[in-house]
């Protein structure tokens, strides 16, 4: 990772996005199922009773499952945007009891929380993406905050993946000229992605191998539980939307494939996010 962490836009960014950033997993048939996995691997992990220390939260949607799981939450984020709208929606839900607070941190400095204190430690949706050079210093934080013995679990976008499900739009993008084509080529080949001219505001990120997060928590004392993609067969199919409308049991049918073939080794690279679940040795 060449690219540097700006921990000011990203916060501006994400103060900017507000309460789209809720909306945004219930926008697309993807972000749906995307969604989808994410909980039915949190819903795995995550137990009844389990204190747990979310980081980078957003605007709360994944604090609520664990809430409603009955862990107790400890939320924190960056934007103190994202923080407001999650203290809303988990309020709105019934659930401001199972938050324990709502605290505003950066993921590569959680000095504010004790080491070995959680039974969990959640961040997901992306977050280490964002910190780009200080992901090795994120990850590091992440652990030191959860018990020996306990839980992590991290979702980042996938390099790989994301090019196969968007292969079009990137070559697109890519073909509006020799700057355009070096940018586009440098961040496939990188994985941070920078210098690229979109319609939309495009955040620096960084899209990672399963190889680069895998080895980011074994070379911290983690043992990998499992790992999965997400969006494997899903990914950037507007059909399929229309093809399990209103088909409860072909719908299910999907999702159970889905979810089988997102967590098999050939696939872990191929979808558009990749999620991992290690435990902190004891």
């Amino acid at each position: 990772m060449t690219a540097r962490y700006e921990p000011d836009t990203t916060k501006s960014f994400y103060n900017a996005w507000g309460a789209r950033e809720w909306d945004r997993l219930d926008s697309s048939f993807e972000n749906r199922v995307n969604y989808r996995i994410h909980r039915e691997i949190l819903a795995e992990h995550v137990t009844p009773g389990a204190e747990v220390l979310e980081a980078g939260a957003g605007p709360g949607r994944f604090t609520i499952e664990m809430a409603r799981i009955g862990a107790k939450v400890t939320a924190c984020d960056l934007s103190d945007v994202q923080l407001a709208v999650n203290r809303e929606k988990v309020t709105e839900a019934g659930l401001d009891g199972q938050v324990t607070g709502w605290h505003q941190a950066d993921i590569v400095d959680l000095s504010q929380f004790d080491s070995d204190r959680y039974d969990a430690v959640v961040c997901v949706g992306s977050v280490l993406s964002c910190v780009l050079d200080r992901a090795p210093q994120a990850v590091s934080e992440l652990v030191r905050t959860c018990k020996p013995g306990g839980i992590i679990v991290l979702s980042v976008t996938s390099r790989h993946g994301y090019v196969r499900a968007f292969l079009k739009q990137i070559l697109a993008l890519a073909s509006a000229g020799e700057a355009q084509l070096s940018a586009v080529d440098a961040a496939v080949r990188s994985g941070d992605v920078v210098g690229i001219q979109a319609d939309i505001e495009l955040l620096t990120t960084h899209f990672f191998t399963w190889g680069e997060l895998r080895d980011l928590l074994v070379e911290r004392d983690c043992e990998i539980v499992t790992a999965s993609a997400s969006n494997f067969f899903s990914a950037d199919d507007p059909e399929l939307d229309a093809a399990l409308a209103g088909k409860t049991d072909l719908m299910d049918a999907f999702l159970s494939w889905e979810l089988e073939a997102c967590r098999a080794p050939g696939a872990i690279d191929g979808g558009t996010h990749i999620i991992a679940v290690a435990r902190k040795r004891a």
